[in-house]
């Protein structure tokens, strides 16, 4: 059997090796990448230029700001279904709320605002002269902020993780063999919770 290529195959071929030319590729730097450079001198000017590179908040604050043009994008162009999309805009969300609060160290803030009541600070640095009463509920405080601080550090690398798709499969094979006819989306959504950056595209 003789096997024969439609005029338009050939021609999709040489269009992209032409694109490779360098004339094109010149077109395609002017045209794309250096307006996208400067957006993007523009959209991370301020962290980028408040940046040291000895402190771990300053990477933190790049990587909170880059996500969010994605969560906006995913949340109000995505292209997915409402609910799996929804839930990464949550994750994402949630991602960058907690980056925030890792890089400014707002935990005695949030301490604060879980006990009630806020650090006693008028028996100075030293605490000299500072009733016992006043140093067990700044103590208080101070375990709680460290608490909180290690429990959101973990819950954000378990968001940037995912969820394991074994479990999934499991999940999906119990619900077949109790009904063959469900529906497998439906147990998608139902198990998918938003996590995992790999997977945050729209």
């Amino acid at each position: 059997m003789e096997i024969k290529f439609a005029n338009g195959f050939f021609d999709s071929i040489q269009r992209i090796i032409n694109r490779q030319r360098w004339y094109w590729q010149a077109w395609d730097f002017f045209r794309y990448d250096l307006v996208q450079g400067i957006k993007n001198i523009f959209f991370f000017w301020k962290v980028i230029w408040q940046y040291r590179s000895w402190d771990s908040s300053y990477q933190m604050k790049i990587l909170s700001r880059s996500l969010e043009p994605l969560a906006h994008t995913l949340e109000h162009y995505g292209n997915e279904v409402d609910e799996p999309r929804l839930k990464k805009v949550a994750a994402i969300k949630r991602a960058i709320e907690i980056l925030n609060r890792q890089s400014n160290e707002d935990y005695i803030e949030l301490a604060e605002r879980e006990l009630g009541y806020k650090v006693n600070l008028n028996y100075g640095i030293t605490g000299d002269g500072e009733p016992k009463k006043v140093t067990e509920k700044n103590h208080k405080l101070f375990d709680l902020s460290h608490e909180l601080e290690d429990k959101e550090w973990k819950e954000l690398w378990k968001i940037f993780e995912g969820q394991e798709h074994t479990h999934y499969i499991m999940l999906l094979d119990k619900a077949k063999s109790e009904n063959p006819k469900t529906d497998t989306e439906e147990v998608w959504n139902k198990w998918f919770n938003g996590n995992g950056m790999k997977y945050w595209w729209y």
